[in-house]
């Protein structure tokens, strides 16, 4: 994407801010990020290294993040960070920030689902499992609840800002077919109304200690559309690399929606899984290659509309039909 990780990281105000929290600080190394300036602290002291994520100008992920974290931990949703320290800390720092222990980070975790699925596949299926319950745990969250989560009216600002350009370029091609076209009304109308979930989470994990993983990377934090949540976390599922993910497609609605995947669910979730196809390939447009061939995209949306087994969904965005 276009200017990503093109910004300065603010290593001085994370020097400052670390020092003022220990006393044996070694070395600050920032890590590349998106929406905020992440660090990776080591202490002299052999103390185990930590994080600091440090608000950047006019992204209040952190500051975000900081407020409901704690809330949401506290409403039974515990796979996200504990902090360590937070701004709340230091109330003279003129910065969002929050620190916590160093856990495995995205590609290692990742690497972990693909060898578990490989070495001990009932585990894996557990997991699977675990992501829907965590999901749906997530979506039951009231947004009223959790300090500094979006409010349905911003997510909607937010959605609308945010897809609409991608969207225009995707629909102004000449080569864009009328159900695409059909498609992007209603989900133009879909983001409009007022959301009843809560979501927002981008897909990211890191692993803990104990082999559990955390939910980390909450762009938009708050009040969401239906199974907007629950179609990141199948997603998700594909970092196994399974053939047939049938099990853990399986093993995650039992999780999600323990009643059975009624057709109100289904719809959300295929109109939500369809929306991230063609939406990325507005994307592709906008910030890559307007020229980009949109073939597979269109072919893999079209198949979606019309299978109501998710699993099928996985098999095909896997390259296994």
């Amino acid at each position: 994407m276009a200017g990503r990780w093109q910004r300065t990281p603010n290593e001085a105000g994370a020097r400052e801010i670390v020092r003022a929290l220990y006393g044996d600080v070694k070395d600050v190394e920032w890590i590349p990020s998106d929406d905020a300036d992440v660090f990776r602290v080591t202490f002299t002291s052999g103390r185990r290294a930590r994080v600091l994520k440090l608000g950047i100008s006019e992204n209040p992920a952190v500051w975000r993040e900081v407020g409901a974290f704690p809330a949401m931990r506290s409403m039974g949703v515990r796979e996200v960070l504990e902090f360590e320290y937070t701004s709340e800390d230091l109330p003279g720092s003129e910065y969002d920030f929050h620190v916590t222990a160093e856990l495995t980070p995205p590609p290692r975790a990742n690497q972990a689902m693909a060898r578990m699925w490989a070495d001990d596949r009932p585990r894996a299926v557990e997991l699977a499992r675990w992501f829907g319950d965590c999901t749906r745990r997530v979506e039951g969250l009231d947004w009223r609840s959790v300090p500094r989560a979006n409010s349905p009216e911003r997510t909607i600002e937010m959605a609308t800002r945010w897809w609409r350009p991608h969207y225009d370029n995707l629909v102004a091609r000449p080569d864009c077919p009328r159900w695409v076209r059909e498609f992007v009304d209603r989900v133009r109308e879909h983001i409009r109304r007022p959301p009843t979930s809560f979501g927002g989470w981008g897909g990211e994990l890191l692993r803990a200690q104990d082999g559990s993983f955390l939910l980390i990377d909450w762009p938009s934090l708050g009040a969401a559309p239906p199974c907007s949540q629950a179609a990141t976390a199948l997603e998700v599922l594909l970092r196994f690399g399974a053939a047939d993910p049938t099990p853990l497609v399986e093993a995650f609605v039992d999780g999600w929606a323990p009643g059975g995947l009624d057709d109100r669910h289904l719809q959300d979730l295929r109109l939500t899984w369809v929306h991230s196809i063609l939406g990325w390939a507005g994307m592709s447009l906008t910030f890559d290659d307007p020229d980009a061939d949109l073939g597979p995209a269109y072919a893999a949306a079209r198949h979606d509309l019309g299978e109501d087994d998710p699993a099928a969904w996985l098999r095909r965005a896997a390259g296994n039909p």
